[in-house]
């Protein structure tokens, strides 16, 4: 389970509207005070009506707290909002929420959005550049797809390169690819795999000029006569399983080339900050800027 605060203990936050704003305000989410860009006069909140309010060269100046953030434009308290960020975060279902929550499922549907487009933009490219110097990376390719009324050939599938570290952080990378060429296979490998690495693959053809990589190790497992090379010890077990775990974040109806890049986003998002999923995630309100 990741790394969440118990809900008793920010139930405050989560059920009150003045306490979710108060936390905003001790995270410096939004600010209490803003500067006038005509006078450069200091602007206090007014806490009552969660605005800023000036008087400038006799024009009236009132904006919101919120212009600017996450919460701009909200038509549900923030309190709701941190709460449904809270369940998201746990893994909660969307008709759970309905249910504990009373919102509707357009409301719901769409705020499960924003938090997903939210962390995607909290990415940072160079954070999902994973390996280096000894470090194993087993990469392999999956086909995000799902079945025409669950049954028969495969349809609105996309193949995803998935690659993931050999270590406890268990980094990853996961890119949406047109075909498994060798070309497009290396170009993947020379963008999201650190010098020095050693990578493990299947057979497939793809990976075939692996071995002339500078500064790279390329080990292989065949698959079709065993699961763990008996002479290296190679074996894929660990992105084997990564595929699965990515496969039960990926709700069905995502899995087509429009919808499921942000989904494969926030799931190393997620990977990224397994042990500070709340904290990470309140920062992120705080990263991403909004126009």
């Amino acid at each position: 389970m990741p790394s969440m605060p118990p809900f008793v203990e920010i139930q405050n936050t989560l059920l009150q509207e003045d306490c979710a704003v108060e936390f905003l305000l001790s995270k410096h989410i939004v600010t209490s005070c803003v500067k006038c860009s005509h006078c450069e006069r200091v602007v206090i909140l007014d806490r009552h009506s969660l605005q800023f309010r000036h008087m400038c060269k006799g024009v009236r100046y009132k904006v919101s707290v919120w212009e600017g953030t996450f919460f701009s434009g909200a038509r549900i308290g923030v309190a709701q909002i941190l709460m449904m960020a809270y369940f998201w975060l746990c893994g909660v279902t969307r008709d759970a929420v309905m249910t504990i929550t009373g919102h509707s499922s357009h409301t719901v549907s769409d705020y499960y959005n924003h938090f997903c487009d939210l962390v995607t933009h909290d990415i940072r490219p160079s954070s999902c550049v994973i390996g280096g110097q000894g470090i194993i990376v087993e990469i392999d390719e999956t086909k995000m797809g799902k079945r025409k009324y669950h049954r028969g050939h495969r349809v609105d599938g996309v193949w995803v390169v998935v690659g993931v570290e050999r270590t406890i952080e268990r980094k990853v990378f996961a890119v949406v690819v047109e075909d498994r060429s060798a070309s497009t296979l290396e170009d993947i490998i020379s963008d999201y795999v650190a010098p020095g690495s050693i990578i493990i693959t299947d057979g497939w053809g793809g990976y075939s000029r692996l071995s002339e990589f500078e500064e790279i190790e390329h080990l292989t497992v065949n698959h079709s006569v065993t699961f763990r090379d008996p002479v290296t010890g190679a074996h894929t077990n660990t992105v084997e399983g990564t595929n699965s775990a990515l496969k039960r974040a990926v709700p069905v109806r995502n899995r087509t080339r429009e919808s499921v890049g942000k989904h494969l986003m926030k799931f190393i998002w997620m990977r990224q900050h397994s042990d500070t999923l709340w904290d990470s995630f309140i920062e992120a309100l705080g990263h991403v800027e909004y126009e």
